[in-house]
């Protein structure tokens, strides 16, 4: 059954693909976040190979921003620097919250698609992620909101801005996206086009995100208080089971051969570590 809450120009619905793992849809005033959470194994894990960096990353997160969201009529192309970046804001958003290692067996990635914009796109790909995460059952720590403080200084007066939208992030002197918890800050980013920052102005404008973090992640945790209970019959299902150390040969087999009849006769992929 599907759950909506459309209040002072927020709304949030969750399961809004039935097929995906989890799925939510978030819009604020005429920013609108369509995200998909897939659950995979560890053989799913983001393979990192570079010179300085080796291994696997459990969760990744992409952002796509196409040309139709904010009216345009060109084709979409490879990802463009803006893409990379508020994608990655968003990733950094989410990740603490994240359980991974022991905690969470999935392998999870988190796509958001952007089909409306005239305000921060980037932060309504965290709420929209934190719903869908919930609704695809991943134990998140704590739910993660986020919103776009912006600045406006005329004739030595300074307004703070909750929520901007494209127009007063064009014609602002700042734009600085703050994401968090109820417990504290998840993640930071701001361009600052002003020629100097006060204490001041960024204690009032920290504190009116705080203000406004929260009512957002109050009409968020309307549609879904808490994360299932269960993941999808959609998603895979994990079990591990312990085996004696001297004991894998024998799950293993000469050549591999016990480890792919199980396999064959199961349907199951089966990772030893």
């Amino acid at each position: 059954q599907r759950q909506m809450c459309i209040r002072d120009s927020i709304w949030c619905e969750v399961d809004y693909l039935p097929g995906a793992h989890g799925s939510a849809i978030f819009t604020r005033g005429e920013t609108q976040s369509l995200t998909t959470v897939t659950l995979g194994t560890k053989l799913d894990e983001k393979v990192k190979d570079e010179v300085l960096v080796q291994g696997t990353e459990q969760f990744v997160l992409h952002y796509n921003f196409p040309p139709f969201s904010t009216g345009e009529a060109k084709a979409a192309r490879g990802l463009s620097r803006r893409e990379i970046g508020h994608g990655h804001l968003a990733w950094r958003a989410l990740k603490p919250m994240i359980p991974l290692g022991e905690e969470n067996p999935y392998a999870v990635r988190v796509v958001s698609d952007i089909l409306e914009s005239n305000g921060s796109s980037s932060m309504a790909t965290v709420c929209a992620g934190t719903l869908a995460l919930m609704d695809a059952g991943v134990k998140l720590k704590k739910p993660v909101s986020g919103i776009a403080m912006g600045l406006i200084q005329e004739e030595g007066k300074t307004v703070v801005l909750s929520d901007i939208q494209g127009l007063e992030d064009f014609l602002g002197d700042m734009d600085f996206k703050v994401t968090g918890t109820t417990e504290g800050i998840t993640a930071l980013q701001m361009d600052n086009k002003a020629t100097g920052l006060t204490f001041d102005i960024l204690a009032r404008a920290l504190q009116q995100a705080k203000e406004g973090r929260a009512f957002i992640l109050q009409k968020m945790l309307d549609v879904i208080p808490e994360p299932r209970h269960t993941t999808r019959s959609t998603a895979p299902r994990i079990v591990s089971i312990q085996v004696p150390t001297d004991k894998i040969r024998d799950v293993i087999g000469s050549g591999g051969k016990v480890i792919r009849g199980i396999q064959d006769e199961t349907g199951a992929s089966v990772d030893i570590q």
